[in-house]
């Protein structure tokens, strides 16, 4: 609404004002002499030369009537300027409803340097303002308006304009997570904006005149898509009229030309609402700042496609935006990783936001994967890092991880299991299937491997870890093990042994399967008998002597075995391995917890950092939970083999169901598991790293950000102490149930 001034306004400056007065004035458009009284001028000019390199910002406020104030900010002009100080306004819960922004015009070269003493540019922006509905504005408000203010420009001087609009971005998302001002129907609620781009008006800048509902916080979100799109503003009128806003812009590229090229004006008009709707949507993201910062990247690769104006109308869907700010905002490593690399993949998955509803089977992953290679794939080839297999395999990988992954940051895979099990699947679908084609590639060369009898030899690939729990998380290894049988010479032209042609097959399968990143569908082949120092493939004779009872294999990795799955390869073999698994790890003997205490106490001792907790090695973490379930398993498997389970939560059902676990410590521990599994899967995807899943130390804003991804929005310190419960809870149950096995 526009309120009635106080006095008519002045035609300008009387010719007795003192000459700071007439440099000041003489660097304003005329209109401003149209606008302010000489006493507010000879203020603003007072206010101009208080400013200095350690004091960016001068701000002088008193109160209206009816709870309304009139702020006035001095300031040096900075990029972006505008939008930082609409945007403290927003995060103050101050509504603009009217207002007057002045730039200093450039100094002309050609001016006598008499009248250049001062060539460095100022804003004076003048707004009426009022509290949100139901508040009572402070006088001591603005010393802390000011005070913030301050540290953004100071931030903005030096070079660092993104992250001090990245900043603004999470004091906005947390203001209004805090006082709960917007509900999330009314954040989702887009309203159209139109844009007038005009150059006749001026002939120095381009006029934009903006004509929409007044919403709250309209004015830094807009000006927010200004800045992101490189756009210079230069001076502003600002004038809400019921529940409309009507303001009029004038500004410049950043090169300080107007914008006549109808393509880029095009680009400005379609950009600037986008930009805009999205800072709308942002207090819904998890990490306000990495979405916003995201998203002018988004814009750039967006411009850059040929058919950009077509896909704007599905990109202008609320919805859609909404799933770009949950997924631009979850962390720069998934953004750097996955979605920047990806653009091909990502324009079509936010398009269609609705397919992301739906999972895919196993069966439709196959199937899919199968149409894609036939057409690179009709036969058996050479095996080299080159054939043109080996790049459709790992991009149907990558595209399915990241729809999978997408899902779950969505919320389309509510409980954990299910993405556990989607990635499962996924992964199942890859090594199966290049596994046969390293098989088939090297089947031309040498032909096929046999036994000593002349028999084919065969092979299986059996998943261990949490790929064999077909528990797989987000950045989770794929440990496998590829167990062959006996060794005679292949059938072809270059005869090879048996041993020779499965080593290549391991070598030609690692090199295959590539990872974007260490830990992201990483091939882990560690568990295999002596590890690192051991041959790729594991002949099954080998593979009897090291883990059969009295064998050299640790007591640990005999317990690695309580999760060993065939994934691939020969049905009956896989068979027959899962017999000597049972026969090696359920005879009958309780577990080994002396064995596994040391070795948790070597874990605790080189994987967690002192004074830190992680909720992977911990005491009270993810790893116990595992081996508590596994030391029950095998202390108790040999004579009840519905506990001869592969997966922790089949497991811990069905030590319950034989009693071997109350109901209490059933639920306490699936709890804890469940709670553990989420914390470590929500930690590798906001710091990025797969390995370092340390806990942020409280009162971080890494901790704030990982509260907002785990859904505690209240406060951190709930995170905190759910983590210290559900510790405290597998702490107990380890020492009480394991001590009695043992």
């Amino acid at each position: 609404m526009s309120l009635p001034s106080d006095s008519p306004l002045s035609k300008g400056p009387a010719a007795t004002t003192p000459p700071e007065v007439h440099r000041h004035v003489d660097r304003m458009a005329p209109s401003y002499t149209e606008r302010f009284r000489p006493d507010e001028i000879s203020r603003h000019a007072a206010m101009a030369n208080q400013l200095s390199s350690t004091d960016l910002v001068q701000i002088d406020a008193h109160p209206l009537a009816d709870d309304y104030w009139q702020v006035t900010i001095v300031a040096y002009d900075f990029p972006g300027e505008l939008s930082l100080i609409c945007g403290l306004m927003f995060v103050y819960g101050l509504n603009i409803y009217t207002g007057d922004a002045f730039t200093y015009e450039p100094v002309s070269p050609g001016e006598p340097r008499s009248s250049r003493e001062e060539t460095r540019r100022k804003i004076v922006d003048v707004f009426t303002v009022m509290p949100l509905a139901g508040q009572k504005l402070k006088a001591d408000i603005w010393a802390r308006y000011a005070e913030d203010l301050a540290i953004f420009l100071r931030m903005v001087r030096a070079g660092a304009l993104r992250e001090a609009q990245g900043g603004l971005a999470v004091r906005v998302a947390t203001g209004l997570q805090k006082s709960g001002v917007l509900s999330a129907s009314l954040v989702k609620t887009l309203y159209p904006i139109e844009i007038q781009i005009d150059n006749e008006a001026s002939d120095q800048y381009t006029v934009l005149r903006i004509n929409s509902l007044d919403t709250f916080g309209f004015l830094y979100e807009f000006t927010n898509a200004l800045a992101l799109n490189h756009i210079y503003i230069a001076r502003v009128s600002v004038d809400s009229v019921g529940n409309r806003v009507q303001d009029t812009l004038y500004v410049t590229d950043e090169n300080g030309r107007k914008i006549t090229n109808p393509t880029r004006q095009r680009e400005l008009r379609t950009t600037t609402v986008l930009i805009k709707h999205f800072s709308h949507l942002l207090p819904l993201s998890p990490n306000p700042e990495s979405a916003l910062l995201h998203f002018g990247e988004f814009i750039g690769e967006l411009l850059k496609r040929p058919n950009w104006p077509d896909e704007l109308s599905s990109l202008e869907r609320p919805e859609v935006l909404d799933a770009l700010a949950r997924l631009l905002g979850v962390s720069d490593f998934l953004w750097d990783d996955f979605l920047r690399m990806q653009h091909a993949n990502l324009f079509p998955v936010v398009q269609d936001v609705d397919a992301l509803s739906t999972s895919k089977s196993r069966r439709q992953l196959q199937s899919a994967l199968e149409t894609t290679l036939r057409g690179v794939h009709s036969g058996p080839q050479i095996p080299s890092e080159e054939a043109p297999w080996i790049e459709t395999l790992n991009a149907f990988k990558d595209r399915e991880m990241f729809r999978i992954d997408m899902r779950h940051i969505l919320g389309h895979t509510r409980e954990f299991w299910e993405f556990a099990e989607e990635l499962t699947d996924l992964t199942e679908v890859i090594v199966n299937s290049a596994f046969h084609l390293c098989h088939e590639d090297l089947r031309l060369l040498y032909g096929s491997p046999c036994l000593e009898n002349e028999q084919v030899s065969q092979m299986s690939v059996v998943a261990l870890g949490k790929f064999g729990g077909s528990e797989m998380g987000f950045a989770s290894d794929i440990e496998l093990m590829f167990i062959y049988a006996g060794n005679g010479l292949t059938t072809g032209p270059n005869v090879i042994t048996s041993t020779e042609f499965y080593e290549k097959l391991v070598q030609n399968f690692v090199s295959a399967v590539r990872a974007r990143r260490e830990g992201i569908f990483q091939i882990d082949l560690q568990l295999r008998p002596y590890g690192n120092a051991g041959s790729l493939s594991v002949s099954l004779d080998a593979f009897r002597r090291y883990f059969s009872p009295g064998g050299p294999a640790w007591a640990y990795e005999r317990q690695a075995l309580v999760r060993l799955r065939r994934v691939a390869g020969d049905i009956a073999l896989g068979q027959q391995v899962a017999r000597l698994r049972d026969e090696y790890v359920y005879t009958g003997s309780a577990f080994d917890v002396t064995a596994m205490r040391a070795m948790r106490e070597r874990q605790v001792r080189h994987l967690v950092k002192g004074g830190t907790f992680n909720p992977k090695f911990s005491p009270g973490g993810l790893v116990d939970v595992e081996y508590l379930v596994q030391g029950l398993q095998i202390s108790y498997g040999r004579d009840l083999l519905g506990l001869r389970q592969t997966n922790t939560r089949k497991a811990m059902a069905a030590l319950a169901e034989a009693g071997i676990l109350s109901a209490d410590d059933y639920s306490r521990l699936r709890k804890a598991h469940t709670f553990l599994r989420w914390l470590i899967d929500s930690l590798r995807v906001v710091r990025g790293n797969a390995k370092d899943v340390t806990m942020p130390y409280e009162n971080t804003e890494e901790m704030a950000f990982l509260a907002r991804r785990m859904h505690f929005v209240d406060a951190p310190t709930r995170l905190h102490s759910e983590l210290m419960r559900y510790t405290e809870d597998v702490r107990e149950l380890n020492s009480r149930l394991l001590t009695s096995t043992g």
